[in-house]
Order: structure tokens, then sequence, then C-alpha cells
């Protein structure tokens, strides 16, 4: 008995102190304690722990660990296979399980159940620079990049999952700035084959409300020099008909000779200003407009006039000398709205026609067929007349609203008698 404590004692001493030869090795060897003989471990069973301890304080509980490594049997346990882990604990009083390496060899930091080769939970941050390439790996099943938060992310994506213009796969990043701030776009970047697309989603949400964008790269721009661009397609850049080259302007034209050179027909749908003279059908213009040839005006003109005249295509300050036409616009009858017109009655009108055959003040038809027509004076009398018949539909519109109001009153006079006699 005394010399199987000593043995054990000189044991652990040299355990303690080092494992050495040309093989050393420090072995945990655990088993399940039967009546009869050891027997296998099962699955969940710590296989081990190594600690190191240090002397806090003299006295009891003085000697605390600061560190330790176990190991646990993480799947079943059969002749010849042993699948375990390796848990790293650090923490005081109380150890904590802060990195595990699986048996698969998956490293989890801040997670016990690690799923990837290098699985962490919390930030990470290096201080060093970063040497070597960002690996995508195909993530299966293409799980939507809807749930990544303050973050950034590389996947390996299908175009197809992502409703992307191309649906080859291609490398995703996803920028996440924040969840929590109203406003703030989370981003993302797909790259594949058919090109570079952009889209953004409004961050509180985890939408992808945005579109997505092809970004436009060298493959997708080509023109010519000294010609301005325009979209020959919804993602590429071509030659327009516009020509610059930093001293004349063409349209149609890409060799001008002039400071604007148009090649075709030309439409200015708002104000134009010309400091100089214009030819049309000339190139030496001697006023400020020179026509040689036809001309055509859709609109109206104004020659020589204030303002332009309300109905009239063409007004004119001044006479106009013409084989057919003459017109005269003053005086006009304004006259008739004075207090001391006299206004003829519409019986004294009736009775004019009935003996004339035209209104008074109008030529009749003999008059026009010897005379001519002046239009100047037709159109006096025209507006005369008119403001004449506005006259009387308003000495009419007076009546018949006294009219109104007369019998207005007296159905209320008859209603009350009515209301008087009971009936």
């Amino acid at each position: 008995m005394l010399l199987g404590i000593v043995f054990c004692s000189a044991l652990y001493t040299q355990l303690s102190a080092q494992s050495g030869g040309t093989n050393p090795q420090l072995i945990m060897y655990r088993y399940n304690n039967y009546p009869t003989q050891p027997a296998p471990v099962f699955q969940g069973d710590l296989l081990g722990t190594l600690r190191w301890n240090g002397l806090s304080a003299i006295g009891v509980g003085g000697i605390i660990t600061g560190a330790s490594i176990q190991s646990y049997a993480t799947g079943p346990v059969s002749n010849g296979m042993l699948p375990a882990n390796m848990v790293f604990r650090t923490g005081a009083p109380d150890q904590l399980n802060r990195m595990v390496i699986t048996s698969e060899g998956l490293v989890g930091i801040g997670t016990m159940n690690p799923q990837f080769n290098l699985h962490t939970v919390g930030n990470t941050h290096t201080t060093g620079d970063f040497f070597g390439r960002i690996h995508m790996d195909e993530n299966g099943g293409n799980p939507g990049p809807d749930t990544y938060t303050e973050e950034a992310y590389l996947e390996y994506k299908s175009g197809a999952a992502l409703s992307a213009p191309d649906v080859s796969r291609g490398g995703l990043l996803t920028l996440a700035p924040s969840a929590n701030q109203a406003g703030e776009r989370d981003h993302q970047l797909f790259f594949n084959d058919g090109g570079i697309f952009h889209r953004w989603g409004d961050a509180p949400a985890n939408t992808w409300a945005g579109m997505w964008h092809k970004l436009l790269t060298g493959e997708d721009i080509h023109g010519t020099e000294n010609r301005l661009a325009k979209f020959t397609g919804p993602n590429s850049l071509g030659d327009s008909r516009l020509f610059d080259d930093g001293s004349r302007v063409g349209i149609n034209n890409f060799a001008p000779a002039y400071d604007l050179d148009v090649t075709g027909t030309t439409r200015i749908t708002g104000n134009a200003y010309v400091s100089g003279n214009v030819g049309i059908g000339t190139t030496t213009p001697g006023v400020k407009l020179d026509v040689n040839g036809e001309s055509n005006f859709s609109g109206r003109m104004k020659i020589g006039a204030t303002n332009y005249a309300t109905g009239y295509a063409l007004s004119v300050g001044g006479g106009i000398m013409a084989e057919e036409v003459r017109v005269q616009l003053q005086p006009w009858p304004d006259y008739v709205f004075e207090n001391d017109y006299e206004l003829m009655s519409l019986s004294s009108v009736e009775d004019y026609i009935g003996q004339h055959k035209h209104l008074p003040g109008v030529a009749s038809a003999k008059e026009v067929a010897e005379s001519g027509l002046d239009l100047g004076q037709t159109q006096k009398v025209q507006m005369e007349k008119i403001e004449e018949i506005f006259l009387h539909l308003i000495e009419l519109e007076k009546r018949v609203q006294a009219l109104e109001s007369e019998n207005k009153v007296l159905k209320a006079e008859n209603e009350d008698l009515k209301a008087a006699s009971g009936k």
C-alpha cells in the first residue's frame, strides 16, 4: 500500500513536471467503470479536462482555475470510432465556453455549434492587413439576402433567385449599414456573366424594393470622337446625331461650317432671339428677316401694331392697300354703352326691317352690289348691333327677374289664402 502511494506520488510529480522522450504524450484516458471491467464511454461523456490553476489567496478556496480545455464525445462511440471536440474555456470564478473545435474540424467562436469552417458570433476586428482572396462558396438552397444588418456579406447566388436581369449565377455583395435608422438604405451589387447590377432596399423594412440597374462598363460604351452619346439599347451607349468639337455644333451634320449647322428640318416651339439678320433662302440677309421665296405663317402676325387684335391672324398698325380688301378698325362702337346713346326699341327695329328688309345702319344688298363692301365699316356696324342686342337682353333679363319676384309674392299670398280657408 505504501509502495503504491509512493509510486503514484512519483508519477504525479513527473507528469506535473514534463512529458519527455522521443514521442512525449500527455494522455487523459476516460472509461466508464462497471463492477467487473471498464466499459466504453457514451456520446456526451466528458473525456477529460486540462486546467491551469493558480493560487489567488492563502486558505480554503485560494486555488482557482484561470483557463481550461475540455473534450466531449460528440457522436456515437463504436469500436475504433470516438468522435470528440475540444472546448476552450476561460473566466473566473466560473469557467465559460469560449471556442470549440468540432470532430469535423469546424471552429466556432462564440458558438458551440459552428456551421462553417470558421463560425463567429459577435464582432470581428482585424488590426493588420488582409492578404489573399475572399472565396465565395455556393450557398446551398439560395437563402434570400434579407437578414443582414450592419454588415457586408459575400455570397455566390443565382440571378433567378434574386430576380436579377441576368439569371446566371454570380457573386452577390450585400452592404447593410443599419436596420435601425429610417432613411438608410441597404445596397447590393451582383456580378455575373451579364455584367454588374445594383439595387437598394430600405434598411428598417429589410425589403429590396429597388429595381436592378446595370452599371455600364467599357464593353457597353462605344462611340466616335466629337459625337455626343445616346442610349443605343437599355444598357449600352453609342453615337447620337449631335456633333460638337468644341468650336462648332452640328445636328445631322458632322462637318459643320457654322457655329450651329443643322441638316434637316428644324422646329422651335419656344422663344428664339437673334441679334443679327436672319436669311431664309439667302446667305446674305440685308434686313432683320430676309426671305427669298414663298413664306407660310400658320399663326398670328403683327405689323406695326401695338397688340394682336383678338380673332385676327394679321394685325396692322396703319393702312393696307389692296385690290380687293379695305379694312379700317377705328373708331370702335363703344358709344353704344354711353348714357346718352339712343337705343331703338325692338318694335321700331321690327318696323324698320319690315319696310327696308335689312337692319338699321347696315348696307343693303343693292348698295353692296353697286359700291362694294367696306370691311371696316361693316365690322363697326356689326359690333354696334351686337352691343345693342346685349342692351336689349339686359333689359329683358331685368323684366324677367321682376316678373319672377312678383310671381313669388303672388304665390306666397295664394298659399296664405289657402291656409286661412283651410283648404
